[in-house]
């Protein structure tokens, strides 16, 4: 059985190739930046990303708007992402979520 954890689920562990629709998120804005932070961590190195808001927005290859910080802070709130002193750091509540996404 797999464990949904940070420790055993990597990123390049999902499919991304067709976004997350149909997500528990029911938004698209929570999706696309869900996906970006699968993407964001395959490129690094395929290790989940430990980033701040800056990193963030310097990292990803569209203009960033501030509903995509509103959207982390959410992601907090929600159990998904950490945050402490300004650096988020991926929730195994994140992989859970998006389990149906893992190939």
């Amino acid at each position: 059985m797999l464990m949904f954890t940070v420790e055993a689920v990597k990123p390049s562990d999902f499919n991304v190739k067709d976004h997350f629709w149909g997500s528990p998120f029911q938004k698209v804005e929570k999706e696309v930046v869900a996906r970006n932070l699968v993407l964001l961590s395959k490129w690094n190195e395929n290790k989940w990303l430990v980033f701040t808001w800056e990193e963030y927005r310097q990292k990803c290859r569209h203009n960033v708007t501030i509903s995509e910080k509103n959207v982390l802070d959410g992601f907090v709130e929600q159990g998904l992402l950490k945050c402490e002193n300004g650096v988020y750091s991926i929730r195994d509540q994140f992989i859970i979520t998006l389990a149906q996404f893992i190939s």
